[in-house]
């Protein structure tokens, strides 16, 4: 491979270098060199992805196809050589939901097949209806009655058109070096997962936001008519069952055929077999698609679908797992203490859950194979941990620091003060840039020297600030050392994460070998050091 062997032959230069340079903080840079040297020639993350998305597919919590995959997991793991390997139960999820079959179709006034899904935690069809389809919109009680005796066996579109169009800037940048300025020169309080450039996004969305209000303003442009309504989601929805729809329709949030789509209106608070059950079918449609519906609408032509639904939902064992190895410690006095290194493994049921997470996932477990492969003794126990259900609210991750370490509010548990710091990568599949600290001033020198060795590699940005939406948070929260790595978007925000097209196909293999050659010296260096990674004060 002539870009991997060039990017190691890169390095000898920054080896030289380096080695007449005296640091405070030791980089072992022989270990660096293998490293460098195992996970660019021979790596297997590519491989390891590759079977998470395309084999086993979408991972929904509880899913038939999580448990599979959770399975294939910790036999992997135990192939390359980690121990003490489980599938770790932690708690309750709630129905186990997974979506066997989808149909949809315009029949009149023209044939066209439809492009959509089901909401997570959603009920399917009774069958295969056929029936028209209406335009709803219901901002006060009195406007049931509009449509009181008007929706039996209907198919309801909850919303206006979506506004979408051509995009006049690229789906998929890089950070900027102006970008990686600013976020080094932050200040604490500041948080986000990075910059876009200006212009207008896919979906309508502005696409000089902030990454983290441009992905509600996409959800927004969906749930604005409801901010001025005086009706709640529940009694909408008893209201539409009363009534006997048979579906709710709504444009999925995106363009060019993307399709944004999570769980059901309120899934996060009740995932409950009795809520789901109580739930009418919803699916979103390819935004093109819906808008044409609604204007053939408009038009008082009549539009027939056929659709058909088939959800399965299990309430057998509502417990949810994460999934654990080790490579033990080998130091008396260290070997009881930890580092940790992992990503979520969970993913929504449409793509198959590729940038979010299975390709942290896939570095996180590349990152151990490379140690493992160049026969490094760490001092401290390393341990991966593969999260489960971070999308209902970093579930796994957080569930899993409460059981094995507390937190000073709480009360600490015994390993709480053996635990010497997290890894996490959760922002797609775009290259590492830096370290987010957390607002942890004490660990900057620390990984400015730890970050020498992948200057070449663009790795050279330290920012105080914090940001939001991964698991590494579930470990600051608690007061430990938890940490997500600065990422290039590529096209995370604006195409993969959440639809139909988080797929394979949106990895950039180079990247992500980047990523676990930087990963794996990162936790070794960790498990290296004389002393834990310092934690930041609590107030």
């Amino acid at each position: 491979m002539k870009k991997s062997r060039s990017i190691f032959l890169g390095f000898v230069s920054v080896l030289l270098i380096a080695s007449f340079t005296a640091a405070q903080e030791p980089v072992h840079w022989d270990v660096v060199s293998k490293i460098r040297e195992e996970g660019f020639q021979r790596s297997q993350v590519m491989d390891i992805v590759g079977y998470m998305t395309d084999v086993i597919g979408p991972r929904l919590s509880g899913s038939p196809n999580m448990k599979n995959g959770q399975q294939w997991a910790k036999t992997k793991m135990e192939s390359i050589g980690l121990v003490n390997t489980a599938i770790e139960p932690y708690g309750e999820h709630g129905v186990n939901w997974d979506n066997t079959y989808t149909s949809l179709h315009m029949i009149e006034p023209d044939y066209q097949p439809l492009f959509g899904y089901p909401l997570a935690f959603t009920r399917g069809t009774d069958g295969k209806i056929t029936s028209n389809a209406v335009f709803v919109e219901i901002r006060t009680r009195d406007d049931f009655e509009k449509y009181r005796g008007k929706l039996s066996n209907a198919v309801v579109l909850t919303a206006p058109p979506l506004n979408v169009g051509p995009s006049f800037v690229p789906d998929a940048v890089r950070r900027s070096k102006e970008d990686l300025e600013r976020m080094s020169q932050a200040i604490v309080g500041q948080s986000g997962r990075g910059g876009r450039g200006g212009g207008r996004g896919r979906g309508g969305i502005p696409a000089n936001l902030p990454p983290d209000i441009a992905r509600r303003v996409g959800q927004l442009q969906q749930e604005i008519s409801s901010l001025t309504r005086s009706v709640s989601p529940d009694e909408l929805n008893e209201f539409f069952k009363s009534e006997g729809v048979a579906v709710l329709m709504q444009p999925g949030r995106g363009g060019d055929g993307t399709v944004f789509v999570g769980g059901r209106p309120g899934s996060r608070q009740d995932r409950s077999y009795d809520a789901a059950m109580n739930s009418l079918p919803m699916v979103s449609i390819a935004a093109e698609h819906y808008n044409r519906i609604y204007r053939i609408l408009q038009r008082g032509i009549p539009v027939e679908l056929e659709i058909e639904i088939r959800n399965t939902l299990d309430n057998s064992d509502t417990r949810e797992f994460n999934v654990v190895g080790e490579i033990p410690g080998t130091d008396p006095a260290l070997r009881n203490e930890l580092v940790m290194v992992g990503g979520h493994y969970d993913s929504w049921h449409t793509g198959t859950g590729a940038t979010d997470n299975a390709a942290g996932c896939a570095v996180a477990m590349e990152a151990m194979r490379i140690l493992k492969a160049i026969g490094v003794q760490p001092r401290r126990t390393i341990r991966i941990a593969l999260w489960s259900y971070e999308e209902g609210g970093l579930n796994g991750s957080r569930e899993y620091v409460a059981a094995h370490f507390g937190n000073p509010d709480d009360g600490i548990k015994p390993d709480y003060d053996k635990f010497a710091g997290y890894f996490n990568m959760d922002n797609g599949t775009g290259q590492f840039r830096g370290v987010y600290l957390q607002g942890n001033e004490h660990v900057r020198p620390i990984f400015t020297e730890w970050m020498k060795p992948f200057h070449d590699l663009g790795m050279n940005t330290l920012t105080i600030r914090n940001t939001g939406g991964t698991d590494h948070l579930s470990f600051d929260r608690a007061g430990l050392p938890g940490f997500q790595f600065i990422q290039d978007g590529i096209d995370y925000n604006t195409r993969t994460h959440h639809s139909n097209m988080d797929v394979y196909d949106s990895l950039v293999p180079e990247d992500l070998m980047k990523n676990a050659v930087i990963m794996a010296s990162f936790i070794y260096h960790a498990a290296q050091r004389d002393e834990k990674l310092p934690r930041k004060s609590i107030r």
